[in-house]
């Protein structure tokens, strides 16, 4: 059953991504694919099995021709959302031109609205000739060809890939929404996108753990069974058997990052070399030309979140990787916050549901949901909330009848709802993180003049703004 869910959820999915590219292509914005390179990385990895494919844009600016490689097992995309012969033609001329099949023996153009029913492959033939071999029937592809790969994935692949689907929906939404500035007869629209602001440094250090060592303590003292691991686990197991734990860090090529300096913090300093500490502006991170420092901010950006949002009783959800509200006590209910919109409004986050055949058993645990991932528009940096639901029979692992419930109540929920939720979290967000005065800051939701007459604008959303 949970098949068929995650298989129906990423049709609808891949269906509305293609819907809103054919959109913004229709209305003469092509460039809605460079927006997308870096969101596609993830699940073109999954699918393709490339684990080491990166956005060649991050290594040279303008990269000629091709976008996203794989130089180990030598496959290349290009992403565009023209779907004409002439582009592809342009495409593999300029790949014979810089001479990259001496790089890559596949090349792929994935085409971000819908290919053509077919291509000529006589005219793709006198351009590669015997220089490399370029089938169009199979390596020009559009999004439902990738839904076709995606759906015969394991179970555990399909539900990563639609999680980041649905962020690339979300990118795509903030940018269509960001970007349009024409229109004749403006109405006001609230997008997804906060702007945010994070420390100025970064400190990095090399670690001093015995990573072989603390596996055997794991082990021994913590029960841990995994098989599979990597180092940034064992960070983190190295932390609890130290008893200082701290969200507020990552790890990449034997060092740690984190926003606070780790000589000052007990549950880093513990596992650092202190003489091996030095700052970096965060900036200077996140201008790199490569992709994985920028990746390393927006890590950091995300733990970092964890633990301010920790102490708001806004928990984090590791299996289903999003942040999600929780009680203020263990015995509470219900949990409701006031806010603020265009006038006062309560939400109710949590709440505990009985079960109306047995009144004494709980049916489930509902909280108030939402993923946060980063991306920049021009210097400026925004967080892209997206909010959703969690069903939990125990308050914190999901309920086994999740998918049942969320579907239920994603047919109650109008778009109106949806961006109001998105509103109210970045609502709390904004005033909960300024309270306590911390250093990640999150403004309110970017406001935008918008043409489309069928969207709701700000003043219809607020008939959505009380309790749900």
């Amino acid at each position: 059953m949970e098949t068929i869910n995650v298989e129906n959820e990423l049709r609808d999915v891949v269906s509305r991504i293609i819907c809103q590219v054919n959109l913004a292509t229709k209305q003469g914005r092509l460039d809605v694919n460079l927006s997308l390179e870096d969101a596609l990385i993830p699940v073109l990895k999954e699918v393709f099995s490339l684990p080491r494919l990166v956005n060649l844009n991050a290594k040279q600016k303008n990269f000629p021709g091709i976008d996203l490689g794989d130089e180990h097992d030598r496959v290349a995309f290009q992403v565009t959302s023209t779907s004409g012969l002439d582009k592809v033609k342009k495409t593999l001329n300029v790949f014979i031109e810089h001479g990259f099949e001496s790089n890559f023996d596949e090349l792929f153009i994935l085409i971000l609205s819908e290919k053509q029913k077919s291509y000529s492959q006589d005219a793709i033939d006198k351009i590669v000739k015997d220089k490399f071999e370029f089938d169009a029937k199979h390596q020009i592809i559009d999004l439902s060809d990738i839904l076709a790969k995606i759906t015969s994935l394991r179970l555990p692949a399909q539900k990563r890939v639609l999680h980041e689907l649905k962020l690339i929906l979300g990118d795509i939404d903030g940018y269509l929404q960001y970007t349009d500035t024409k229109a004749p007869e403006q109405k006001t629209l609230t997008t997804n996108l906060a702007k945010i602001t994070f420390p100025d440094e970064v400190f990095i250090a090399e670690v001093s753990i015995n990573f072989e060592e603390t596996l055997k303590r794991a082990r021994n003292e913590l029960d841990f069974k995994k098989r599979r691991h990597n180092k940034k686990t064992l960070v983190r197991l190295a932390m609890v058997l130290n008893g200082a734990m701290s969200d507020g860090w990552t790890f990449h090529e034997g060092k740690l990052f984190s926003f606070v300096n780790p000589e000052f913090d007990s549950s880093l300093s513990q596992l650092i070399h202190i003489d091996t500490i030095e700052s970096i502006q965060t900036i200077e991170l996140l201008e790199s030309e490569f992709e994985e420092y920028r990746n390393i901010v927006k890590e950091l950006l995300k733990n970092s979140f964890k633990g301010e949002l920790a102490d708001l009783n806004v928990q984090f959800n590791y299996l289903e990787n999003c942040f999600y509200f929780l009680p203020e006590h263990e015995e509470d209910e219900v949990r409701k916050i006031e806010w603020i919109g265009k006038k006062k409004a309560i939400r109710t986050v949590f709440e505990k549901k009985m079960n109306s055949r047995n009144p004494e058993k709980v049916l489930y645990f509902k909280h108030i949901s939402f993923n946060l991932s980063f991306i920049n528009i021009g210097r400026d940096w925004y967080c892209l909330i997206v909010p959703s639901w969690l069903y939990t029979y125990n308050r914190y692992k999901k309920s086994l009848g999740h998918d049942k419930f969320l579907s239920k109540q994603k047919q109650l929920d109008t778009s109106g709802t949806v961006r109001n939720i998105t509103r109210f979290i970045a609502f709390f967000l904004n005033s909960e993180l300024d309270k306590k005065n911390s250093p990640l800051r999150v403004s309110q939701l970017e406001i935008l003049e918008c043409e489309y007459p069928d969207f709701e604008t700000d003043e219809e959303m607020e008939d959505n703004s009380d309790e749900s």
